[in-house]
């Protein structure tokens, strides 16, 4: 009895210190100890139950909040690009999908693009300046109408970083439309969707950020300033609505991505130095899928070249 209570305590500690690992490894593990059990009969109880806790334990990890509802993607302009791509896959999930980007020709192309994919998806384009708050109050007021109201928001808007500029030679003009880029159309979006997400006790709201999140460089001023300014208006969005079931996130993207942009400015960058927009969707995704007692605030991604 001393023995099989051991087993069991022992077995206990392995289901949950495993309850993380992938289903393959819980699978070969679990097969491992009933073939010890075969071999000694006072096992066989004991991994038996082991079995079942690891798989219970696994499922739990492994749960999802419901994938209906709306999701509004902020900043969809290039395809093959982040937003593109975070559109597409949370139509793949099952949702439906507001896009917002300044130019319609490109949201449609966009939207184009989605249905080859998913034929029954559910897209709605809303060109508008993110910056502007009457134009995107509009634009949030016309997808609820038509989509109800948002359970996801992925605020994808950035500013470009060039030309690199000094500090001493950066006009105000273009740091102050920079930083509209970040915390402003961050705020923007954010008070259009909260009060229902608040209402549900639900939803997720993703910011895209950048390695210029964290700090200035030379000549990247004007950048980080938006960049910074988004990413602390995350960290306090995040500590005031988690208590109330809103998952907040910031993705650090530090790299380049692989997208017509980018392949002009960097021709020469080899494939190991991008990143995959669609891989970069699909962490996006996991992050929404999060289970309430798992949140990630924040998240960095890069290629496996990077220079970090």
């Amino acid at each position: 009895m001393r023995f099989l209570a051991g087993s069991l305590k022992k077995s206990a500690l392995v289901a949950r210190g495993t309850a993380l690992k992938k289903s393959t490894f819980v699978a070969r593990g679990t097969a491992e100890s009933i073939m010890l059990g075969l071999m000694h009969p006072r096992l066989l109880a004991a991994s038996a139950l082991a079995s079942t806790s690891l798989f219970a334990c696994y499922a739990h990890a492994t749960s999802a909040p419901p994938t209906s509802g709306t999701a509004v993607v902020v900043g969809v302009s290039h395809t093959p690009g982040i937003g593109s791509a975070v559109a597409k896959r949370f139509a793949e999930g099952g949702m439906r999908v507001g896009i917002i980007g300044r130019q319609p020709a490109r949201l449609e192309e966009v939207k184009a693009e989605i249905l080859k994919a998913v034929p029954d998806a559910d897209i709605v384009c809303a060109p508008c300046d993110a910056t502007d708050p009457a134009a995107v109050k509009q634009a949030f007021q016309s997808l609820k109408a038509q989509q109800g109201a948002p359970s996801a928001l992925i605020y994808n808007l950035s500013c470009r970083p060039f030309p690199p500029t000094e500090v001493s030679s950066i006009e105000p003009a273009r740091l102050e439309a920079d930083w509209r880029t970040g915390p402003l159309g961050g705020l923007l979006c954010v008070q259009e969707v909260l009060p229902a997400m608040r209402e549900q006790a639900e939803g997720t709201i993703i910011f895209t950020g950048a390695s210029a999140s964290l700090r200035g460089s030379k000549r990247f001023g004007s950048f980080a300033v938006a960049k910074t300014g988004l990413r602390a208006l995350a960290q306090s969005l995040c500590k005031e609505e988690g208590p109330n079931g809103v998952h907040v996130s910031h993705v650090v993207v530090d790299g380049l991505v692989d997208m017509p942009v980018i392949q002009q400015f960097f021709p020469d960058a080899p494939t190991g130095r991008k990143l995959d927009p669609a891989a970069v969707a699909e962490c996006y995704w996991q992050l929404h899928t999060q289970d309430k007692r798992c949140y990630a605030f924040e998240v960095d991604i890069r290629p496996h070249m990077a220079d970090w």
